[in-house]
């Protein structure tokens, strides 16, 4: 028998044909330009807000609903060769994580973005990947801990390859990245993964691949002690012209189940309404 629990992962008694999950339905909305260089990843602050990281500077955007820039500082990381790939956000406690791709690290922080603070580093996660340093983590997503696989506030963390993982780990650092048993459908719809996030409508993983100009939407199933990622449906990231869209590089959802293209060329975040 199979139920769910809030959106947490479905649990799957074995039978022999799985329960179809719905599909996600969106349409091209607005976007908002994003004053970054070399943008790498985004995570919605809620209320319209969004923030952005780049790899080069130590310096990340919040893009107000207003669409005016402010910058936040993280002091401790030597701007020019910030490294940052990913970034998540954990609104219940004020917690920020951000990924140093090539370091191999995942820095905590504690930020309130209403408080005007700046964000004061708490841990650094040292991580053991496998792989070129320069394939490590491109995307993060917080999962609070009564929705979690692990029943505790967990990190999930997409790999960009070599090879391309997705991977569940303690948002404290205490234990070593689990790896989800991926569908090889996903992987043959995405030749990379260069961002991910979690829908908070169903709990299902959306993952980019920049080489592929695809979003994919998985499902996680836990089966027979197993945490496996089943693929739901892959679609296209289009522009206007009908091109593929060069450089995704983030994704996030907003409140509204909105979910929210960063791509790195265009600078700019895309947004596609929930139909």
């Amino acid at each position: 028998m199979s139920h769910k629990v809030g959106w947490g992962p479905r649990v799957d008694g074995g039978s022999s044909k799985p329960a179809k999950s719905e599909k996600a339905e969106f349409k091209r909305g607005g976007k908002t330009k994003v004053d970054v260089k070399e943008a790498s990843d985004v995570v919605s602050l809620g209320q319209g807000r969004f923030l952005v990281v780049g790899d080069q500077s130590n310096k990340l955007a919040v893009v107000g609903a207003d669409g005016k820039t402010t910058r936040v500082e993280l002091g401790d990381v030597k701007n020019g060769k910030s490294g940052f790939e990913g970034v998540a956000y954990d609104a219940r406690n004020h917690k920020l994580y951000v990924s140093r791709e090539e370091q191999g690290k995942v820095l905590r922080y504690g930020w309130d973005p209403d408080a005007g603070q700046p964000p004061k580093l708490e841990k650094t996660i040292a991580l053991e990947l496998d792989g070129p340093k320069n394939k490590g983590i491109e995307g993060l997503a917080f999962l609070p801990g009564d929705v979690s696989p692990g029943g505790r506030p967990q990190l999930l963390a997409a790999k960009e390859g070599k090879p391309r993982e997705l991977l569940l780990m303690g948002a404290d650092g205490s234990d070593k990245p689990k790896k989800v048993d991926l569908e090889a459908q996903v992987r043959s719809v995405c030749r990379d993964f260069s961002a991910l996030a979690v829908d908070p409508k169903s709990g299902h993983v959306f993952i980019s691949s920049d080489e592929s100009s695809t979003v994919a939407e998985i499902e996680l199933v836990q089966k027979n002690g197993t945490l496996e990622g089943r693929l739901v449906q892959s679609f296209p990231l289009r522009d206007k012209k009908d091109k593929p869209l060069d450089r995704v590089e983030g994704l996030t959802f907003d409140e509204k189940g909105n979910l929210h293209v960063l791509t790195e060329n265009a600078d700019e975040l895309l947004e596609l309404e929930r139909q």
